[in-house]
């Protein structure tokens, strides 16, 4: 594995973690506990963290858009 996919990968990963835990903590903020937790509300805090992961490792190998100098 390249150094740079490793790095995208660790990126991503962090992302992910940073929305589940946010969104998981935005459901249990109070007094609410795991139990809880509607599986609806499961499914949306893994959509959050699938969608932070894509975006985050894609972006972070993006290297922008590619112009080509000409135009006319």
């Amino acid at each position: 594995m390249s150094q740079k996919l490793a790095g995208q990968l660790l990126k991503g990963i962090y992302s992910a973690v940073v929305a589940f835990l946010g969104s998981l903590s935005a459901i249990l903020a109070g007094s609410a506990t795991f139990t809880d937790v509607k599986p609806g509300q499961w499914v949306t805090i893994a959509l959050a963290s699938v969608v932070a992961f894509g975006g985050t490792f894609g972006l972070s190998g993006w290297s922008g858009p590619k112009i080509d100098g000409g135009g006319g």
